[in-house]
Formats: C-alpha cells, sequence, structure tokens
C-alpha cells in the first residue's frame, strides 16, 4: 500500500479508503489509485485484514467424492453463494471416508481462521467426534447426520425415490427392479427405502432378484440389466437410483434389442444434463444440488451473524420429472 501511495502521490491513508470502498475520495483520485493497484499488482493481505478487524471471511468447505455431479455442483454453489456475500471458500477433500480421515480433513480446515465450515459427508457412519473438532465455529451439515445436534439442510431422498417407483405402478407395472449402490450412504439408503415402501404400500411382494447393487455409474448400470434381462421373469421395469445407472440400463436393452419405453421403462434419479439428450428422454427425480448449497451457505452465514434460526433443519424436496422413458403396461 505504501509503493501504491507513492506511485499516486497520496496518503497510505488514501490508499486505504479506495480499498475499502470508503466515499471520501475524489472520483479521479479514486481512478488513479486503482490504476496504480492494477500496475503494481498490488492484492491486499486478507490474512492481515482479518487480525485487524478481527472478523474472518473465510468458510470452510469439508467434501468427498468431488468427482461425482452432486457433490461438485453442490461446492460450486457453495462457493458462489459465499462469494456474493463477501466470502471466500478453503475446501478440504476427503478421499478414503473413514473416521481418521475425515478428522483430518476437518482440522486440518479448523486450523485455520475460519468463520465457520459447511460439511458435506452423507455417510451412514457416527461423526460425532466433529463435534469438539468443530467447537466455537458455526456447522452446517449438508445431506448428513453427523450425529449430533447442528444446523443441517436434507434433501428427500427416500420421498422422490418413493414417487419414482409409485410412477411405475400406477402404470401397471408389477415387476419393477431397482439397481441401486452398495456403499452405506445416506442417497444410497434412502433411495431404495423408498422404493421398498411404495413395493410395500401397494401389497406388492419385494423380490432380492429385482434388486441389484454396485456403484452409481454407467457400467453397473449395464450390468445390472443384463443379471436382469437374464432372469426366468425379468422385470417390466427399471427404476435406476441414479443417471448414470439410467444410461448404462439404456445401453444394455439396446444390445438386446429392446426399445424404452415399448420393452422396458426407465426411471432415474438426479435429473443430470444430459438425461434431456438420451433417445427417449428420461423420466427421473430432480435432485436440488443448486438449491443445497445455497441454503447451507445462506445458514451458515446467518450463523455466523448471530441471526435467530426459526428451522434449524431444513428439508429440500424432490421433484418428478416425466419425460418419454416410461409407458403404460397392457393388462
Amino acid at each position: 500500500m505504501t509503493d501504491v501511495a507513492a506511485r499516486c502521490g497520496v496518503s497510505y491513508q488514501t490508499v486505504s479508503r479506495v480499498i475499502n470502498e470508503m466515499p471520501e475520495v475524489a472520483d479521479a483520485t479514486r481512478t488513479r489509485v486503482r490504476r496504480a493497484i492494477e500496475q503494481l499488482g498490488y492484492r491486499p493481505n486478507m490474512t492481515a485484514r482479518h487480525l485487524v478487524s478481527r472478523r474472518s471471511t473465510v468458510l470452510g468447505h469439508v467434501s468427498f467424492a468431488i468427482g461425482l455431479y452432486g457433490p461438485s455442483q453442490t461446492m460450486v454453489n457453495v462457493e458462489e453463494s459465499a462469494k456474493q456475500a463477501g466470502y471466500r471458500v478453503m475446501f478440504s477433500g476427503v478421499v478414503d471416508p473413514n473416521i481418521n480421515e475425515i478428522s483430518r480433513a476437518v482440522n486440518e480446515l479448523c486450523s485455520h481462521r475460519l468463520a465457520g465450515i459447511l460439511i458435506y459427508l452423507p455417510l451412514e457412519i457416527d461423526l460425532s467426534v466433529l463435534r469438539s473438532l468443530c467447537q466455537n465455529i458455526p456447522v452446517v451439515a449438508m445431506d448428513s447426520d453427523l450425529n449430533f445436534k447442528t444446523t443441517a439442510v436434507m434433501v428427500q431422498q427416500k420421498s422422490g425415490s418413493r414417487i419414482a417407483t409409485e410412477h411405475l405402478i400406477n402404470l401397471g407395472h408389477r415387476r419393477i427392479a431397482y439397481i441401486g449402490k452398495t456403499a452405506r450412504t445416506r442417497d444410497a439408503i434412502e433411495r431404495i427405502a423408498g422404493y421398498r415402501a411404495a413395493l410395500d404400500s401397494a401389497h406388492l411382494p419385494i423380490d432380492p432378484q429385482l434388486e441389484c447393487a454396485g456403484d452409481f455409474n454407467e457400467v453397473d448400470g449395464y450390468t445390472a440389466t443384463r443379471a436382469l434381462l437374464a432372469l426366468p421373469e425379468p422385470p417390466t421395469a427399471i427404476f435406476a437410483g441414479n443417471d448414470r445407472q439410467a444410461a448404462g440400463v439404456y445401453r444394455a436393452l439396446h444390445e438386446a434389442g429392446m426399445t424404452v419405453p415399448g420393452d422396458m421403462s426407465v426411471i432415474g434419479f438426479d435429473n443430470l444434463p444430459f438425461t434431456e439428450l438420451l433417445s427417449p428422454p428420461l423420466t427421473t427425480i430432480h435432485a436440488p444440488r443448486l438449491e443445497l448449497g445455497r441454503t447451507a451457505a445462506a445458514m451458515l452465514l446467518r450463523l455466523i451473524n448471530g441471526e435467530p434460526m426459526e428451522m434449524p433443519r431444513v428439508v429440500l424436496p424432490t421433484q418428478f420429472i416425466e419425460r418419454q422413458s416410461c409407458r403404460t403396461l397392457s393388462q
């Protein structure tokens, strides 16, 4: 700042006023200072500013599996929301989602001067150890149950899955397969629970042969569909636990000489961008990833600012997106 002031022939305090967008600077002087800042490549020292103001503008964000669409989109929307509010985000990723690795990631972030922390770890493991690691730091959990009382934003995974299955039942399907995920994550557990709840409500048997598990990817959707088609009595409809699996379902059906929805009705989950481009466009459940990131960031900022929180737990609804991949089954 001293160099900028010397270049412009103004005081150090004037440069500070320009940087902090204060009004007591003439327009011509403000322009001259900004030009000098650009020419000298000056960047404000945020750490020093935080020490002076005793207020951090950094949010921590812990997540896993960011190579997947859901976690990556959530992270992008958290960062955009934080930036609009004048905050920046410090990210720490978890490669192997176990207690030690998660504790390391959270502890690494909390060693910095954070205003608050967002945790996106929808895992069915006890994360109550994080309570002590995050002492005195506002915390918001995203689509997670951390096993201790904290502010959280959840997605209605189970009800979305149930609606998808009920749609197929209402179309006359009675042998409905489900392709899910082996790992014990909240989305995997809630989605198969919704599928089973819909069958139970319709008094349809839960057939273990029609439940396939693997990972939420195209290859497992493809492999599971081939196995389902080899059954003595194949299903008439397939509910894929996510859209990537549904793409694998399409490929397997195509190779078998079958059409969607003529020979098989198919539903996915997530509403990924490519689903409208499949042939035919895929009926799916929209998961509110954009809303998840934005709502979590907004709730954390309210906690940081000491604003009252009427609902410490917000549940975001999913949405049924009907396209052309399902048909009424002739009786």
